[in-house]
């Protein structure tokens, strides 16, 4: 086993719980991290401080997996495993077959991501030492979900960063096609699990799609950035008035006709728009009761998102309600938003006031050590 020695003091943030060792906090490194990933982590004294998997190649050295010296064998995994799914089966309501079971360093199981849709399972391997367990992990989830279709899509950019390479196809049986039913708080869904974004759905927005409901009944509601169409398939179900979804992919709108007819919704009420949401908002002149604005992250972040939420304000009724989010990165974050709709609402020159926070599915928890685990922020925001 590789074993790791930290510089002095280094250790708190571990003892303290955090589950990422970064690179400039060690000192040396002895063992072949190319044959085995696994490594026990020691302080400047020589005293144990954690087990975990360890990667020269990238700048989160270590990923943590035990503070105990309890054997690293697939009955830990198994139990970890278990524990995660465990919780699932306490905050997940009986309506809905599509959720996260693991939630990488939120479920104490750092750089695995697994989603089930129905009977597939979709898994990710983030970093060499889950990839290292990919087989057992593989056994693991067959044993407890044996009708399960197992599909993994490794096909993050964050990989090259680990030192790995895309990967996708599937690990236990076989999917006919991309295309699968699944269903959210009794809405049904297609899902596109081979090609779709991350796993094919975006999870993470549950809660909040059913938050926008209370919102929505009788009134004109604007998702921008619809992918396929979640938010209006909800604010549909709240029989709003009137839903237009807006965006500028052309194969996700085959999958958002499909999922209007597969819930039945009265199409006199919907319209799709084929288009990017900033031209859209450019050349568009309706106004609406409630605007979703979910966009994917951009590069150019304190500026775009002062763009978009100042766009979308200006095409709010007086009274209306902006449901909008953001990617947390380490360039941007909470105050960011705030600071990017105060600044929106200053060049729209109408008055925003923040009435709620929104925040990820409860299925992806987080560790309270380790606020990187938070990747969607978002905020309900009142404009007169």
């Amino acid at each position: 086993m590789i074993i790791v020695r930290l510089n002095e003091k280094k250790e708190n943030p571990i003892l303290n719980g955090h589950p990422w060792i970064f690179s400039g906090s060690i000192d040396t490194v002895t063992g072949t991290p190319e044959e085995e990933p696994l490594c026990r982590v020691l302080n400047s004294k020589g005293h144990f401080v954690c087990q975990g998997m360890y990667n020269p190649l990238s700048n989160i050295s270590v990923r943590v997996l035990s503070l105990e010296k309890t054997p690293l064998t697939r009955e830990f995994l198994q139990a970890r495993i278990q524990r995660a799914i465990n919780l699932r089966k306490k905050i997940i309501p009986e309506t809905t077959t599509c959720f996260r079971l693991i939630n990488s360093e939120g479920d104490l199981l750092p750089g695995l991501v697994v989603d089930i849709y129905d009977n597939v399972l979709v898994m990710q391997f983030l970093c060499p030492g889950m990839e290292k367990f990919k087989n057992e992990i593989v056994h693991i989830f067959h044993s407890l979900y044996p009708q399960a279709i197992i599909h993994e899509r490794s096909d993050v950019k964050s990989r090259k960063a680990e030192g790995l390479f895309p990967q996708s196809g599937p690990l236990y049986g076989k999917l006919s096609g991309g295309d699968i039913v699944t269903t959210e708080t009794g809405v049904s869904f297609v899902v596109d699990v081979l090609t779709g974004d991350r796993t094919g759905f975006y999870l993470d927005q549950r809660g909040n799609r059913c938050r926008l409901q209370s919102f929505t009944p009788g009134k004109d509601v604007l998702d921008l950035f619809s992918y396929t169409g979640a938010f209006s398939l909800y604010a549909l179900k709240a029989q709003a008035r009137s839903v237009v979804t807006v965006d500028a992919s052309a194969p996700v709108q085959a999958i958002m006709n499909k999922n209007i007819e597969l819930n039945s919704m009265k199409r006199s009420s919907w319209k799709h728009v084929h288009d990017d949401a900033f031209r859209f908002l450019a050349q568009e002149s309706s106004r609406y009761d409630v605007i979703v604005c979910d966009p994917p992250p951009f590069s150019k972040g304190h500026e775009e998102y002062t763009k978009i939420n100042t766009l979308a304000i200006e095409h709010l009724k007086p009274g209306g309600f902006l449901f909008t989010f953001a990617q947390n990165t380490p360039q941007f974050n909470s105050p960011d938003l705030l600071k990017a709709l105060n600044r929106a609402s200053r060049a729209s020159g109408r008055t925003a006031r923040i009435i709620e926070p929104l925040f990820q599915s409860p299925d992806f928890a987080i560790l309270p050590s380790h606020p990187q685990g938070t990747h969607l922020l978002g905020f309900i925001v009142y404009v007169d």
